[in-house]
């Protein structure tokens, strides 16, 4: 079994914040290409993100929220992992890192299909 550590921690925070932040940038690139009538930043719900779109532009803008998206995984993961300890549930870390891999999996498959519709890969 691999022992959780937090070397091995922000290696996946930063993998899955990456792989977040990359098809974000592609969905945006998509959508400026074959919708050139729709602006480019209202395809993004969350208004902090939209917010750092377009003050810093696109790449620097996904860039900088990458940070902010860093500190809200370890904020939630730590929220999580005291919750648990608050139960008695043991190896309290490990099972909240799961639950936010989960959760953060879930937000990269929902980027991802938009990704294929905004490309017109799927109808």
């Amino acid at each position: 079994m691999i022992e959780i550590n937090w070397t091995l921690i922000f290696l996946l925070i930063l993998l899955l914040v990456s792989a977040d932040k990359i098809i974000t940038y592609y969905n945006i690139k998509a959508v400026e290409k074959n919708f050139p009538d729709v602006d480019k930043f209202s395809v993004e719900r969350n208004p902090l993100a939209r917010k750092f779109f377009q003050d810093f532009g696109l790449f620097w803008g996904n860039i900088l929220y990458g940070f902010v998206s860093i500190v809200t995984f370890l904020l939630a993961l730590a929220l999580i992992k005291w919750t648990l300890s608050l139960f008695g549930i043991p190896n309290p870390l490990s099972i909240a890192l799961w639950v936010m891999v989960v959760l953060y999996g879930m937000a990269i498959a929902n980027n991802l299909f938009f990704l294929f519709k905004f490309n017109k890969w799927i109808p």
